[in-house]
C-alpha cells in the first residue's frame, strides 16, 4: 500500500497555515463590545456626562407631555413591562456613549478647544460603569483631526494604569480609503506605545457614509483589524452622496447598504450598527401658555416620533443590525426597548433548553436531532446550535444571561466570564 504519511504531514501543516490566515481576517473582539444596542451620541462641548445615564431623563420627558408608560406602550406596540424597567431601574446604563468632537463642533478654534476640554473632562471624571466610552474626533478632511486625538487621548491617561484607561475606543467619521484607516490605526498604536497601554487597547469603529466607502467596505474593515469593534451605517451623508431623493429609512438602496454592512460585520465577528432616526421627539409648540390643542399636538408629535424610532429599530433588528444610534434620551428608551424585546427572557429560556437537548443528543451519538415541541419542532445540528449560542453570547454581553450560566453552557469562556466581571 502507498505511504501517505508525508502527504498527510504536509497537508496538516498547510491546514494550520490556512486556519491562521482565516483567524487573522476576523476581529478578536472582547465579548463586552457586543453590548452596543444603542450608541448615544452627545456633543463633547455640552454635558456629555448626562448621556451615560440617559434613561434617567425619560420619566421627566414623558411627564412633561402627559404621556404615561401604558399610553406609550399602546401607541408604539412596545412591551410595557420592558419600558417600565428601563425607566425605573437605576442600574440601566446606556450601552455606548460617543462623545462627539466632529459634527457637533463649529469650525472655529474656540469651539474645537471647548469640545476637547469637554471630552477630557467626561472621560477623566465621569463614572462610566458598564457604559462603553468612545470618542469621535474630527475626520481626515479637517485640520483638527490629529490634534483632537493627540490632546484628548494622552490627557485622559494621566495617573492611570493601562487597566484604568477610560477610553474604550474611537469612532472615525467619513473614511474613503483603506490607507486612511491604516493611518489612524498606526497613530493609535504610537499613542498606546507612548502611554504604556496594551497593543490594540484603543478600539476602532468607523462610519460608512458614502458610496465610495460602501464600495470598499471589505478593504476598509480589514484595515482596522484587530482593533475593529463595529461598523456603523450613516444614512444622511450616504443619501446625499448617492443622490437619493429623500432620506428614507427603508429606501431600497439604504436597505441594500444595510445588507452589505450586516454581511461584512458577520464575516468579521463585530456588530453592525444602524443609523439614527432623524425624526426627534421634540415638540411643535413651545412656551408656558400653550392651549389645550397645542399641548395635544405636542403629545401626538412626541408619540409619533417615538413610534418611528421604535419601528426603525425593529426594522434594523430584522435585517441583522446589532444596535442603533440615538441622539435623544427618549430615543434611547425606545431603541433599548426594541433590543430588549428582541431577546426576551422567554427566548433565552427556550434557547437554553434547546442547547441542552442538543447536547444530550450529541452525547448519545447523534449529529442531528429533532428538538422543540409541536409546531415549533425543528431539525437541530451544529449549525442551528451555533445560531442559538451566538444569540446567548449577545444576551450575556447585555447582562440578560448570567455569565455563570453562559459558562456552564460553554457559550463563553472562563476568560470572558472574568472580563465581564462575572
Amino acid at each position: 500500500m502507498p505511504n501517505f504519511d508525508s502527504i498527510a504531514k504536509q497537508a496538516l501543516e498547510q491546514r494550520d497555515q490556512l486556519l491562521a490566515q482565516r483567524n487573522a481576517a476576523s476581529a478578536d473582539m472582547p465579548l463586552r463590545f457586543w453590548n452596543q444596542q444603542a450608541h448615544f451620541t452627545t456633543p463633547a462641548s455640552g454635558s456629555p456626562e448626562k448621556a451615560i445615564t440617559g434613561l434617567k431623563a425619560t420619566a421627566k420627558i414623558l411627564r412633561r407631555f402627559d404621556i404615561s408608560i401604558g399610553e406609550l406602550a399602546a401607541f408604539t406596540d412596545a412591551d410595557q413591562a420592558i419600558l417600565d424597567d428601563l425607566i425605573n431601574n437605576e442600574k440601566n446604563h446606556t450601552p455606548l456613549v460617543m462623545v462627539d468632537a466632529e459634527d457637533a463642533v463649529a469650525l472655529t478654534e474656540d469651539s474645537s478647544a471647548k469640545a476637547r476640554d469637554g471630552a477630557k473632562r467626561v472621560f477623566s471624571n465621569a463614572d462610566w460603569g458598564s457604559t462603553l466610552a468612545f470618542f469621535r474626533p474630527s475626520g481626515l478632511g479637517l485640520d483638527t483631526c490629529v490634534g483632537d486625538l493627540l490632546e484628548v487621548l494622552p490627557a485622559t491617561a494621566e495617573g492611570r494604569s493601562s487597566e484604568e484607561y477610560p477610553i474604550d475606543g474611537i469612532i472615525w467619521p467619513k473614511p474613503e480609503h483603506p490607507e486612511e484607516i491604516r493611518w489612524v490605526c498606526d497613530l493609535l498604536g504610537q499613542v498606546e506605545h507612548e502611554l504604556g497601554l496594551k497593543q490594540n487597547q484603543i478600539k476602532f469603529q468607523f462610519l460608512i457614509e458614502s458610496g465610495y466607502a460602501l464600495n470598499q467596505l471589505k478593504d476598509l474593515a480589514q484595515a482596522a483589524i484587530p482593533r475593529l469593534t463595529g461598523l456603523i451605517w450613516g444614512i444622511a451623508d450616504y443619501s446625499a452622496d448617492a443622490n437619493l431623493p429623500t432620506i428614507k429609512n427603508d429606501h431600497p438602496v439604504c436597505d441594500w447598504a444595510r445588507y452589505q454592512l450586516v454581511n461584512m460585520a458577520g464575516a468579521l465577528n463585530v456588530p453592525a450598527i444602524d443609523s439614527m432616526t432623524l425624526n426627534y421627539p421634540t415638540p411643535v409648540h413651545r412656551g408656558a401658555d400653550l392651549t389645550e390643542q397645542q399641548q395635544q399636538e405636542n403629545k401626538q408629535k412626541i408619540l409619533r416620533a417615538l413610534k418611528d424610532v421604535y419601528d426603525e429599530a425593529n426594522h434594523g433588528i430584522n435585517l441583522g443590525m446589532a444596535g442603533k444610534w440615538v441622539g435623544h434620551p427618549a430615543q434611547l428608551l425606545m431603541v433599548m426597548a426594541a433590543y430588549r424585546n428582541a431577546i426576551p427572557q422567554s427566548q433565552i429560556d427556550s434557547d437554553i433548553e434547546e442547547i441542552e437537548a442538543y447536547n444530550q443528543a450529541v452525547a448519545a451519538g447523534a449529529g442531528a436531532t429533532m428538538i422543540g415541541e409541536g409546531k415549533k419542532e425543528y431539525m437541530a445540528d451544529r449549525a442551528t446550535d451555533r445560531h442559538l449560542r451566538a444569540r446567548l453570547r449577545r444576551a450575556t454581553a447585555w447582562g440578560a444571561l448570567s455569565a455563570e450560566k453562559a459558562l456552564s453552557l460553554e457559550v463563553i469562556t472562563e476568560q470572558e466570564k472574568t472580563e465581564l466581571g462575572g
